[in-house]
């Protein structure tokens, strides 16, 4: 490995922010392990744990990007502070109702509206952030390296709630209760943080106005609307594979919650060294045929997870998927960043993040779908739409790489 793998590290502030993250998405991904276990237990459907994620889908399709117009606007520390602390609130309520045994089904629907709210309003400061601690030369670096934390702590999420779960005493309930702990130490983290100050002329006009800026700008864009609608068509038809894997490891290899924290935790190890093989290579012009090739990998993968034919060949492909997924979700937002004015980068990371957003709402229907024709063939549909979308984008890349090209020589 490269020094360069690492350089953005060597910045303190993004150091801090870095594990601060990392303690989050460690919170966070223990707590989904739980919340997908408790939601499948509660309902016994692929629909309700669609439903589940759609309520963080739909929350963070409104508030999104408005969380990037709030990351331009305001000290980004304030914007990460209330978006973890917002997280915090919705894990203590479910906690509590474990606690108490008083949990239903509808408090899930709740909570991950919250968290949906929280991820929106935290994930574009927090990008924005890191452009502004790294610099324009080590921002995809610092991006990816930011991707490697979160693909780490998917691996030891699962595991955490992996023990929990084995063991009678502890179970669902602290698994929560750890995820408030760990949030809490996010928290922590994050206050000794830089202000992170918004650009002088930021808060000149409306949020709206705002908001409407950054459209405008990414619109009129030579590459940003290719690598968006990317972004956001890959992971609403790919990345519900992840909200399916509780189903897939109980319908389909009959192995229960330890099999959905095996695929998770393996596929998160996939992902960690899917973007630590290219976290070197961020400045290479091979940074954007990668980009494309981890799309295809990523719909390959989701189509051999439909068809494998028992739990061992799942490990095996979940292990793929999540490398192709990771490095995906890594190169798509550094090179929308790469390309955009560090101006509008916390709007135009909101807009990145709305794949995430979209995911959430198609969740649901895809459950249904799958309630209704079966889990494999969903999950080869899904897996083929991602490697169209895939085609589509390289080719549309090339054109209006082209067309720029040809409007410059004039």
């Amino acid at each position: 490995m490269s020094r360069g793998t690492f350089a953005s590290l060597a910045i303190p502030p993004f150091r801090r922010l870095w594990i601060g993250t990392s303690v989050y998405f460690l919170a966070l991904f223990t707590l989904f392990i739980g919340r997908g276990i408790l939601a499948k237990e509660l309902s016994g459907s692929n629909a309700a744990l669609g439903a589940v994620v759609m309520c963080f889908g739909v929350t963070g399709l409104v508030v999104t990007p408005y969380g990037g117009v709030l990351a331009d606007r305001f000290p980004k520390r304030t914007v990460i502070l209330a978006a973890t602390t917002l997280l915090l609130i919705s894990s203590i309520g479910v906690a509590i109702a474990l606690q108490f045994e008083f949990i239903q089904f509808w408090m899930l629907l709740v909570a991950a509206s919250l968290q949906g709210i929280a991820f929106s309003g935290l994930t574009p400061a927090r990008m924005a952030f890191t452009a502004d601690l790294v610099g324009v030369n080590e921002l995809p670096n610092g991006i990816v390296l930011s991707q490697v934390s979160m693909n780490i702590t998917f691996v030891l999420g699962p595991l955490i709630a992996g023990v929990m779960l084995g063991v009678p005493e502890l179970g669902i309930r602290w698994v929560y209760w750890t995820s408030v702990l760990l949030t809490i130490v996010a928290i922590l983290i994050f206050v000794t943080l830089p202000p992170g100050k918004p650009s002088a002329t930021s808060r000149d006009h409306s949020p709206l106005f705002d908001l409407s800026e950054g459209i405008k700008y990414a619109r009129s864009h030579d590459l940003l609307p290719v690598l968006l609608a990317t972004g956001i068509l890959v992971l609403a038809f790919g990345f519900p594979y992840m909200a399916f894997l509780p189903s897939v490891s109980e319908d389909l290899f009959d192995a229960g919650p330890k099999g959905y924290a095996w695929l998770a935790a393996i596929g998160a190890i996939g992902g960690v060294g899917g973007t630590l093989a290219i976290a070197g290579i961020t400045k290479s012009p091979k940074i954007w045929r990668t980009h494309y090739l981890s799309a295809l990998g990523f719909g390959l993968g989701v189509i051999g997870l439909g068809l494998s034919p028992n739990l061992i060949t799942a490990y095996c492909v979940v292990f793929w998927l999540g490398a192709w997924s990771s490095v995906f979700r890594a190169l798509n937002p550094a090179l929308a960043l790469s390309v955009s004015d560090p101006r509008l980068h916390g709007r135009m990371q909101s807009l990145v993040q709305l794949g995430y957003s979209f995911f959430g709402v198609a969740a649901l229907p895809l459950g249904i779908l799958a309630d209704s024709i079966g889990l494999r063939k969903t999950l080869v549909l899904m897996g083929v739409a991602v490697i169209c979308i895939g085609f589509v984008s390289n080719r549309s890349s090339a054109l209006r790489t082209q067309s720029s090209k040809a409007r410059s020589g004039l």
